[in-house]
């Protein structure tokens, strides 16, 4: 990728989440060519969505700096086929999420789904997400995201091999100086789905909601590496879904017999 290359950075925690802020920070260590195009208010779990049939509105909040009230999906097919259609982004980045994106989870994650709208526009898309012990909701440390966002970004820029590939990175809940290093992993099949009913104490109403982790877990996917082993993860995606093992395996087994509507 050509040096100082044009950055768009958006997120499913909304525009003023404090990991926007920062993932901002490290872009600027790559590029002065930033835009920011991020989502009103909170998408969490959102995913690929897009808000179809209902009017979108951009607003400005500084130079470069815009919110949607939308979808992460939405910013990046306003920022790359509006705000900057004369001149694309190169480089899509989605983050930093506050918690880890692991799992399963990139399957519903806003984040993910941000890089993947990136990716499917003709940009390099990575996803970045700052793990967090869920435990206690209000400590999270953006210690590892700081120190290690623009190298993370700058080795994968380097190593991608055009936009059919999208990467969701996580770093770790420790200091930086307890991240023991980068490594490529794949993402943590679970055995069953992890969303389930809560019951609500409001009579009538429930969450849907994680209550715990499927087990057993793979020793080198990416759950056991980054909240273990204090790694920072990064996990290859593919836009393509098309299982091509079962497309092969499937090639003649159905016959088609042309339906009769002649009249009686």
């Amino acid at each position: 990728m050509k040096s100082n290359p044009r950055i768009l950075i958006t997120n499913d925690d909304g525009i003023d989440a404090p990991g926007i802020k920062v993932l901002e920070n490290v872009a600027r260590e790559i590029s002065d060519d930033v835009w920011v195009v991020a989502p009103q208010t909170n998408q969490s779990g959102v995913g690929h969505k897009f808000t179809l049939g209902h009017e979108l509105e951009i607003e400005q909040r500084d130079k470069q700096i815009f919110a949607i009230n939308g979808s992460p999906a939405d910013c990046i097919v306003t920022g790359m086929t509006h705000l900057l259609k004369d001149k694309k982004a190169d480089l899509v980045l989605s983050g930093v999420n506050r918690g880890q994106n692991i799992a399963d989870l990139v399957n519903c994650s806003g984040t993910a789904a941000g890089a993947r709208e990136g990716a499917l526009q003709g940009a390099l898309g990575i996803a970045l997400s700052q793990s967090m012990d869920f435990s206690n909701e209000h400590m999270i440390e953006w210690d590892c995201s700081k120190a290690y966002g623009a190298q993370v970004i700058k080795q994968i820029m380097a190593s991608a091999r055009g936009t059919e590939t999208y990467y969701n990175v996580n770093f770790p809940r420790c200091e930086a100086k307890d991240v023991t290093g980068v490594e490529v992993v794949p993402h943590q099949r679970f055995s069953t789905s992890p969303f389930e009913y809560y019951p609500s104490d409001n009579e009538g109403k429930h969450f849907v909601a994680i209550l715990q982790t499927p087990t057993p877990l793979t020793p080198g996917a990416d759950c056991v590496r980054l909240l273990e082993h204090n790694a920072i993860t990064v996990t290859p995606l593919l836009l393509q879904q098309t299982d091509m093992a079962e497309l092969k395996r499937l090639e003649g087994a159905f016959q088609f017999s042309k339906a009769n509507h002649d009249a009686g």
